[in-house]
């Protein structure tokens, strides 16, 4: 009884909310470490489906001798315990199994919109940092002989440090790899390899595919839509299942140039979109390729936004050191100052007009300004 009240004290109820990957949750912040918490419920009809979704998340791994719920990499979510109950129906009872877990409501999906809300972009050190993280999640899992099989933005969550948390096949109630939910219609036609849409054509009927490679393909992909700002789902045809190789690689191109990605990035990207997967990266060699650029790796993502700040706060600072210098050669979009512009030159013109006064104002033509420093 008094483990009971401690643990209400303890836990203040936040909102009960649907949630993309958790579910249908209630969320609770733990008063004693200041950090939200769920409890995903898994509702069974048998005490064997209880047991056997019990061990799943406690059996013991041979590579360290650990369960799901010890497993502590820095990219994992969480478990903090887990507990079984029953509940009695008027003619039968059910299993329910509570695994308490980390909450985080923020992820990569969600960050990508605000970015093309503010007009932002990810940096190439951001982008290195998810490759990075991913990449190194997904290489523990497997040697826990547990490999994360769904790539894709909406399981990339960011907890309160800006930090990428892995949202793996653990906690969902439907454990089923990318290809399945697109086959099963769970999801739209997106971040698949051209080897598992030769299956979803039915052109061949056995799966001989590499998940890592799979895996590795799908993360490229995801890079690619971050950095030119265009979804997945764009990257096949719809109606033929096809991938549009040409048009990928064509926007690799166009948005490291735009964004001046190094030569190594580019390499790296396209090293892991190869079509044929015996050509592609695997986990291990992502990981040897980036060790060496570790100080040019980001400890984290941006807030959506910053970007833009730091940029303008950067050529300020730079223009009092340095006179004569052009500071970009990056077009800048200022639709919102050319707006206010426009509607205070109407206001003056409209008050000059009351008075009986002319104006001849130009209209404020452009959108694109290139920033420079004025010697005079």
């Amino acid at each position: 009884m008094g483990n009971q009240q401690e643990k209400e004290q303890s836990r203040e109820f936040l909102e009960r909310k649907l949630d993309p990957n958790y579910g249908e949750v209630a969320v609770y912040l733990d008063k004693n470490n200041n950090l939200t918490f769920t409890e995903i419920k898994h509702v069974l009809s048998s005490d064997i489906d209880a047991k056997a979704l019990e061990q799943s998340i406690t059996k013991r791994y041979i590579e360290n001798n650990i369960d799901r719920q010890q497993l502590n990499h820095r990219c994992l979510i969480k478990i903090k315990k887990h507990e079984k109950g029953e509940i009695d129906d008027l003619c039968s009872s059910f299993m329910v199994l509570s695994i308490t877990v980390e909450y985080y409501s923020e992820s990569l999906s969600n960050d990508f919109k605000q970015r093309k809300i503010h007009r932002t972009t990810y940096t190439e050190q951001e982008l290195l940092y998810i490759i990075f993280e991913i990449s190194n999640v997904c290489q523990y899992m497997k040697d826990q002989k547990n490999e994360i099989q769904d790539i894709h933005p909406q399981k990339v969550l960011i907890d309160e440090n800006r930090n990428i948390k892995y949202f793996d096949q653990f906690l969902e109630t439907q454990k089923i790899n990318n290809y399945f939910k697109i086959l099963f219609g769970l999801r739209d036609l997106e971040y698949i390899a051209p080897e598992q849409l030769i299956l979803l054509k039915g052109e061949i009927r056995t799966d001989s595919t590499d998940q890592e490679l799979v895996n590795v393909f799908c993360l490229g992909l995801m890079i690619v839509s971050l950095m030119s700002g265009i979804r997945c789902g764009e990257y096949y045809n719809q109606d033929t299942l096809e991938y549009k190789r040409d048009f990928v690689s064509q926007q690799i191109d166009k948005f490291c140039l735009k964004h001046q990605f190094s030569n190594s990035f580019k390499q790296l990207l396209s090293s892991m979109l190869k079509f044929h997967p015996q050509d592609r990266l695997n986990y291990l060699l992502i990981q040897d390729q980036l060790q060496p650029q570790s100080d040019n790796i980001s400890h984290f993502l941006n807030p959506p936004g910053r970007q833009k700040e730091s940029q303008f706060s950067s050529f300020h600072t730079q223009g009092s050191a340095i006179k004569s210098q052009v500071y970009s050669a990056t077009a800048f979009d200022f639709n919102e100052i050319d707006q206010l512009i426009k509607s205070a030159r109407q206001r003056a013109q409209t008050t000059l007009d009351e008075v009986g006064l002319d104006l001849k104002l130009n209209a404020y033509k452009g959108s694109q300004i290139t920033i420079i420093d004025q010697t005079d």
